[in-house]
């Protein structure tokens, strides 16, 4: 009897080390094995957790994915600091409009989605006239600055979804970042992980997104929300 409970429990071990995620997909987002936990390896076995060009998994957008590396060096020297400091810390250095992350409320939601952006430096914009100027030229084309003038102004304009989606996938890939390396999430930035997904997954923000990406990002979502309960 006790020969086959070893039996079994040497199969079982063996099964859960076959469908931990492998070496490869970690590097897919620049991780070693000896830099994940076990925990993560076995709880977040989806493939769209290690792409890294999937917009709508943790590391997979831009935000996403320079929040996690920057909060892992950060970590190595403040291993005994709150995430959300780092976080924090982050958003201020973007230079971001202040939001309320423990926001769920569409109505507020939607007022600072409307934000619009607080324009360019006098630098930048003498710089993007001067780029559209010569474009002209070399186009053969009469400049119209009019014309250029509007393009520059019309690209401030919404920004506030822009702010907001940023903020939510730099707390998201932080928050699933600190499960990664440390196979644990503290509390505090739990509760602004789970908000910030439940945040995107509200019909004001899935909208944004085109509707035939829209059933792909509430599946992905609702994945890490769930496995979120599981940490």
């Amino acid at each position: 009897m006790k020969t086959v409970i070893f039996i079994i429990a040497f199969f079982s071990i063996n099964l859960t080390y076959c469908q931990m995620v492998s070496a490869d997909k970690l590097e897919q987002i620049g991780l070693k094995v000896n830099e994940v936990s076990e925990q993560a390896r076995m709880l977040l076995t989806k493939d769209f957790y290690w792409d890294p060009i999937e917009e709508f998994a943790p590391f997979g957008n831009d935000d996403g994915s320079d929040a996690f590396h920057d909060f892992k060096a950060w970590r190595k020297k403040n291993k005994s600091s709150s995430p959300v400091t780092f976080l924090t810390q982050l958003i201020e250095e973007w230079g971001y409009p202040k939001f309320d992350l423990s926001q769920l409320d569409e109505t507020e939601i939607s007022k600072y989605i409307e934000i619009k952006g607080s324009g360019m430096s006098s630098s930048s914009e003498k710089f993007l006239m001067e780029y559209f100027k010569k474009m002209s030229q070399e186009a053969g084309k009469p400049f119209n600055e009019e014309e250029s003038q509007q393009i520059l102004s019309t690209s401030s304009e919404d920004m506030g979804g822009t702010y907001l989606a940023s903020q939510d996938n730099a707390v998201i890939a932080i928050g699933f970042g600190q499960f990664v390396l440390e196979g644990k999430i503290d509390k505090d930035m739990v509760e602004l992980t789970k908000t910030a997904i439940q945040r995107e997954l509200l019909p004001v923000l899935l909208t944004r997104f085109d509707e035939q990406f829209q059933e792909e990002r509430k599946k992905i979502l609702s994945q890490m929300l769930s496995d979120l309960s599981k940490m």
